[in-house]
């Protein structure tokens, strides 16, 4: 008995070969650590003129993130925490949390820095 290959079968071959897995997300552009230390420091300086606690606060400790966990911040602690995101038109978001111990005690800042570091955009303040 010989049996014949049903006519759907090669569609189903062709099905099965594009269900693979899902290609990979482009990756995330590589940033430079400098330039996020640079971001940071800026942010600390225009925060420390305008009357923004920031005792405590190292740029070098910086932790680069992606921007919608800058902009989610981190929780109140007993250290200041800095957080730095580069957005997509290459501007710095640095979230700086003040240290409970701090006259800021706990506030947080979202400081957007221009892309060289040069200069800052604008900051908002949150609890």
């Amino acid at each position: 008995m010989t049996r014949s290959i049903p006519r759907w079968a090669p569609l189903l071959a062709a099905l099965a070969s594009a269900c693979g897995p899902a290609p990979a997300p482009p990756a995330a552009p590589a940033t430079d650590a400098g330039a996020a230390r640079r971001a940071a420091s800026m942010a600390l300086t225009a925060l420390s003129h305008r009357r923004f606690d920031v005792r405590g606060c190292d740029a070098a400790a910086a932790r680069v993130v992606d921007e919608a966990a800058a902009r989610a911040g981190t929780p109140q602690g007993e250290r200041c925490v800095l957080v730095v995101a580069q957005r997509s038109d290459r501007t710095w978001l640095v979230a700086v949390r003040s240290a409970l111990s701090s006259q800021s005690f706990g506030a947080q800042a979202l400081v957007t820095v221009l892309p060289e570091g040069e200069g800052v955009r604008g900051i908002e303040y949150t609890r």
